[in-house]
């Protein structure tokens, strides 16, 4: 008897299940990499279905508020993968100065690789749609206080004056936000490099 004609209902519903995270997950991804490049409001729902691969329809099973729905998944998909990033580098630096120097170096990296078209995977979608979504202001907020808070908690680990600890995490993202931008207008890695120079200084008082 084939494997076909063997194969149990359970199974085809578990191979269903599968297929339908695999296409979510693409939907996810390709919305996120569109969005970044290009921005939110220059990316239409069929460049994203047509970049996924996911079946004609899907976007709209998955993500049935539209496209602030698979924007909102897309931001929270891109700031876990930074967040993570984050934690792993403070996890491995021996001090403040350390961590931005890391973070610099892997901007940079990432930004050359792209060929300077690239940005922040949250900040673009950020500018065009908050506060005035209500299904993606909420998501970004989170994504910035999660950003935030591995900051403040690489910083307390090297007892940094915990009086000092949110301004000085929030200049670390704003310079590096600041940074991304004027890196990709003048394609070069230069302003994320001075920006972790003239941080680390700071960082070493």
């Amino acid at each position: 008897m084939s494997n076909a004609i063997a194969e149990k209902p359970e199974s085809k519903r578990k191979k269903t299940a599968q297929n339908r995270s695999k296409h979510e997950a693409a939907l996810i991804h390709a919305a996120a990499v569109l969005f970044r490049k290009q921005g939110y409001a220059a990316t239409g729902t069929a460049e994203i279905l047509k970049r996924s691969g996911a079946p004609r329809g899907s976007l709209y099973y998955y993500f049935p508020e539209g496209k602030e729905a698979i924007g909102a998944a897309a931001l929270e998909a891109a700031s876990k993968v930074a967040t993570r990033t984050f934690r792993e580098l403070a996890g491995s630096a021996e001090s403040p100065a350390d961590f931005v120097q890391a973070y610099a170096a892997l901007l940079s990296q990432w930004m050359e690789k792209s060929g300077f078209t690239d940005g922040c995977p949250v900040a673009t979608t950020v500018l065009e749609t908050v506060p005035t979504s209500d299904i993606i202001t909420p998501v970004a907020k989170a994504s910035f206080g999660h950003w935030q808070q591995a900051i403040t908690d690489m910083l307390l680990s090297h007892d940094w004056p915990r009086a000092r600890v949110r301004a000085t995490a929030t200049l670390i993202l704003s310079a590096f936000e600041g940074a991304l931008i004027s890196a990709r207008v003048e394609r070069s890695s230069r302003p994320i490099l001075d920006a972790a120079d003239e941080l680390s200084i700071l960082l070493k008082v």
